[in-house]
């Protein structure tokens, strides 16, 4: 088999694939950090799975108010995405690590 060389998919590879491979890396890693955190500190009791708002300035500033139902949605998102990458023996996470470059 002979070596890809072709400018435009060395470009291509460098400029995209390798990028989205850090992006997923380090998503993986902010997943991990986030949900040890939620977990040590107990968030789930200072930001119970209820509709009330978070009052973090949004209501001035122009950001759309989150709730503690959000909050706890997207804990489990991250949840979802570490058991996703780590399913199969990490089939998927040592898929992204084998490109990625940046991965922290």
């Amino acid at each position: 088999m002979a070596d890809i060389t072709n400018a435009e998919a060395v470009k291509f590879c460098n400029e995209k694939v390798r990028v989205a491979a850090d992006k997923l890396a380090q998503a993986y890693h902010f997943a991990q950090q986030v949900t040890a955190e939620w977990t040590a500190n107990s968030m789930g009791n200072v930001l119970p799975n209820q509709a009330d708002d978070v009052i973090d300035g949004s209501a001035t500033d122009g950001r759309h108010p989150i709730t503690g139902i959000d909050a706890n949605n997207i804990i489990n998102r991250l949840n979802e995405l570490i058991a996703d990458y780590e399913a199969d023996s990490s089939a998927k996470l040592n898929t992204i690590l084998g490109v990625a470059v940046n991965a922290d």
